[in-house]
């Protein structure tokens, strides 16, 4: 997990991060995966191994994204052109999530010292409350590695919950 993600959380931002950042492949297992494809399978009503644009009328977030998801324009989206156009989308809403918890942590910083002080972290109700827990080394102000590492180790403890 990325420090700035990991910091995404840590501000109270979760809504905007979850589902955004899935846990690596290893702990997640085949359950998302298999249920990626059972869903499509129910969309290919046809069983042909693509989904129309009629069959696209039944879901209404295939039938909005098709034009994006057809990347050959073929009027079919294969298993493949969804996957694809699923992961552009994720990377491309990491990246967005990414910006704006830059942007938070950049106005919590009052003096820019890339550290929040325990009064800086009265801009973040989640920093603020567990101010102390995070700062390991406690010396005063909070590093995005210490909220990082907080997060981390509050997720893990609960199950990939958020911390």
């Amino acid at each position: 997990m990325s420090k700035y993600l990991a910091m995404l959380l840590a501000l109270g931002l979760s809504s905007v991060v979850i589902g955004a950042e899935p846990p690596a492949k290893a702990e997640r297992g085949a359950k998302p995966c298999m249920e990626a494809k059972q869903h499509f399978q129910r969309l290919d009503q046809d069983g042909n191994g693509a989904i129309s644009r009629e069959e696209a009328k039944t879901n209404p977030r295939m039938e909005k994204g098709f034009e994006a998801m057809d990347a050959n324009q073929d009027g079919q989206v294969t298993e493949a052109e969804s996957r694809d156009y699923a992961k552009t989308r994720m990377e491309q809403y990491r990246e967005k999530a990414k910006t704006e918890m830059k942007a938070r942590w950049d106005k919590a910083d009052a003096n820019n010292d890339g550290m929040l002080s325990r009064d800086e972290a009265k801009a973040s109700p989640h920093v603020a409350k567990h101010f102390d827990a995070m700062d390991a080394d406690k010396n005063g102000p909070v590093s995005t590695q210490e909220v990082a590492e907080y997060v981390k180790t509050h997720r893990s403890r609960e199950g990939g919950g958020r911390g």
